[in-house]
């Protein structure tokens, strides 16, 4: 669901189309609904891709709605972490260890908790 609502995030920009991010702004409500339920951490398919979902609609539509639920999704994120809070490890898709790699692993939570600190910016993988 975050990759279709990154999608339409997308072409309502490009396409000049409002109805679009209407779209998107309801399926980032719904993934920020089902997050803490969603039992990885990672871009692809899992907590850290809804993030960048919701930093999309939040740089998109101007509202502090998504700002906030991407927070929430960050700290769903790091209260399912290992290790200590200065140096946490993130599990990857198997959920049975850590992973460097941006789809399953560490680099792509990363991505997002630099966004969210950032308020925005460039989406890691995406081709402009």
């Amino acid at each position: 669901m975050a990759g279709i609502g990154a999608v339409l995030v997308r072409a309502a920009d490009r396409l000049g189309e409002p109805g679009y991010l209407v779209l998107a702004e309801q399926t980032a409500r719904t993934c920020a609904a089902l997050a803490p339920r969603m039992p990885l951490v990672t871009q692809c398919c899992g907590l850290s891709g809804v993030g960048d979902l919701l930093v999309d609609v939040a740089e998109a539509s101007g509202s502090e709605e998504f700002w906030d639920a991407a927070e929430t999704v960050a700290m769903i994120i790091l209260s399912r972490s290992d290790g200590p809070r200065s140096r946490p490890a993130f599990p990857n898709a198997e959920l049975t260890g850590s992973s460097a790699t941006w789809a399953g692993g560490s680099a792509g939570v990363l991505a997002f908790f630099r966004r969210l600190h950032d308020r925005g910016g460039r989406r890691l993988g995406l081709i402009d």
